[in-house]
């Protein structure tokens, strides 16, 4: 089985939404969104996996074509995000904070077998007994990171990452960080720890979604949320603020 087949943190999550979602995300390539590019270029820079490029043009035509054939190995960024991912770069490098927790294996995938199943796991950082994740987003202060980090479920991905590095090599990873910076100027950075508790949470959630996955192929059935006709309620002890419908 290649590395490709293998159940990753994304179809976890997304059978976290609904079976119906985990079976997209198990059976397509998601095209990469703007946000995910810049990310890609971001991580290649700082890690040095790739060779990133800007191009400063429209994305067809007969230019476009003659760039792409002349960078065949390269990531290209619109030079608008390669400008912000060099200087995202600049900050992390930094950020003194930030280094002890750069140190590791940059982005190799490690295939393992966990509750039966294969699996994959590509921390972006593997250190001697942490792991670190570099995010970007709008906002790193940590009073509205936290509830970025939730729905993005950052706490499970850590945990996952933790997972499949401790099954690999056998030893314990003691700890897990986020680096996040803002892709926007004056591109802060700031470093998080994540606790015990929330790896906890992580753990549990990782082995529900598990459970479901396992379940749902099984019997080979991918419902969505729920098979019943779900209550349209209204909160009664929240004061509600009626916006333009296209909000």
């Amino acid at each position: 089985m290649s590395t490709s087949d293998r159940i990753r943190f994304s179809h976890l999550r997304a059978y976290g939404r609904s079976p119906a979602h985990g079976l997209y995300a198990r059976t397509h390539d998601m095209a990469p969104t703007a946000a995910m590019q810049r990310g890609t270029g971001l991580h290649a820079m700082l890690f040095k996996t790739k060779p990133v490029v800007g191009y400063d043009g429209t994305r067809r035509g007969k230019d476009w074509e003659a760039f792409k054939a002349d960078h065949p190995k390269d990531e290209i960024l619109p030079a608008t995000d390669f400008a912000k991912a060099e200087a995202m770069v600049a900050s992390v490098r930094a950020c003194k904070l930030a280094q002890p927790f750069l140190e590791g294996v940059y982005e190799e995938t490690l295939a393992f077998t966990w509750y039966g199943m294969n699996c994959r796991v590509t921390p972006d950082v593997r250190g001697r007994d942490f792991v670190t994740e570099l995010k970007s987003c709008p906002n790193a202060s940590p009073e509205r990171f936290i509830w970025h980090s939730l729905r993005m479920a950052y706490h499970a991905q850590l945990k996952w990452q933790m997972t499949g590095m401790e099954i690999i090599t056998l030893n314990p990873v003691k700890s897990a960080y986020v680096i996040a910076v803002e892709y926007n100027a004056p591109f802060v950075v700031q470093v998080f720890k994540a606790t015990e508790g929330a790896l906890q949470v992580g753990a549990r959630q990782l082995a529900a979604w598990m459970e479901r996955l396992k379940v749902c192929e099984a019997s080979n059935a991918y419902p969505a949320y729920t098979e019943t006709i779900a209550p349209l309620d209204v909160p009664q002890d929240v004061e509600l603020d009626y916006g333009d419908e296209n909000d």
